[in-house]
């Protein structure tokens, strides 16, 4: 084996080892999405037991723009498909699908080597476990932030951070799918180094 083979097998097994996924992206990926449903679901529980379920006064907290407004959403993001039958179940067994992609996708794929990538898929994770929890266990989502603005007549679905969680992940996956590729790097052997290399 001649010296520029060595070299070229030493390169090799540095990108295997670079596709790993490390102890720290399962932690960060974990922190992210489990953190994130348990805010979702502690905020759910504060807002619904401060100010009752719905039908409920709303709470204003920027006057004709944003207020607490209880609501049970049994479609999916903003009230989307909620006139179907079956629709919580239905949305709560596409949750655990995608739970189960987004898991084989960063640590069996391993993905998850990229941490922009790891973060928004941990958020998205975050999101759908939220909701998940809401539909199986209750069988509707709970929502409580209204957005509105009224000078405007610009009226949004009421919603919650694991909607939030959702959409914040799916715009970090468009912006990562949207930037340009990186530019071919050098080779690190330049061609009076690979000239002066033995041949066998």
């Amino acid at each position: 084996m001649t010296e520029a083979d060595a070299l070229c097998g030493s390169d090799a097994g540095m990108s295997t080892d670079s596709s790993k996924v490390g102890l720290g992206r399962w932690i960060l990926f974990w922190t992210i999405a489990l953190g994130g449903m348990a805010f979702d679901l502690t905020t759910k529980s504060e807002i619904f037991a401060r100010i009752g379920p719905p039908p409920s006064r709303p709470v204003s907290l920027v006057p004709n723009v944003l207020e607490l407004h209880t609501s049970y959403n049994r479609g999916a993001l903003w009230g989307l498909g909620s006139s179907m039958e079956h629709s919580s179940l239905l949305f709560a067994g596409l949750s655990i699908v995608a739970a189960f992609g987004i898991f084989y996708w960063l640590f069996v794929y391993k993905a998850a080597a990229d941490w922009r990538l790891t973060s928004a898929l941990a958020l998205i994770m975050a999101g759908a476990l939220g909701n998940c929890y809401d539909r199986l266990m209750l069988g509707h989502v709970r929502d409580f932030v209204h957005f509105h603005v009224d000078p405007i007549g610009f009226d949004c679905a009421i919603f919650n951070f694991a909607d939030n969680m959702l959409v914040s992940g799916a715009i970090i996956l468009m912006l990562l799918a949207l930037r340009p590729d990186p530019a071919p790097t050098a080779s690190p052997i330049g061609p009076s180094a690979a000239e002066s290399l033995p041949v066998s």
